[in-house]
């Protein structure tokens, strides 16, 4: 299954393709279940940028959706401008918790 989420953040020259993928540039595999994938983004006014990233999930099961989110946050949470996640229509904070509930409902509104 493949979905989108996208990082709100305020453009001040960190590069989040670098703190996401790394020196790959192009794709992270966190596990054999899950590959994240740079799928391009915008800017918009007022230094606030959008960067998208398409998710690869082979299970959907609570254990891929705990290292989903940890590596989310974990790597996000250290971005002085990084803001928020969208998942879905939900916009969250960069805290485990919120983004697992984000990530499970955006999957369940998909699966139905």
């Amino acid at each position: 299954m493949e979905f989108m989420i996208t990082i709100l953040h305020f453009h001040k020259g960190n590069d989040i393709d670098n703190i996401i993928f790394g020196k790959k540039q192009n794709e992270n595999k966190v596990n054999e279940d899950i590959r994240i994938f740079p799928s391009g983004g915008l800017t918009k006014k007022g230094g606030i940028q959008e960067k998208y990233l398409k998710i690869n999930l082979k299970k959907n099961n609570d254990f891929n959706l705990e290292l989903l989110s940890d590596f989310l946050s974990h790597r996000l949470s250290s971005v002085d401008d990084a803001d928020s996640l969208k998942i879905g229509n939900a916009k969250v904070e960069l805290k485990k918790n919120e983004i697992k509930k984000a990530l499970k409902d955006h999957l369940d509104e998909i699966l139905s």
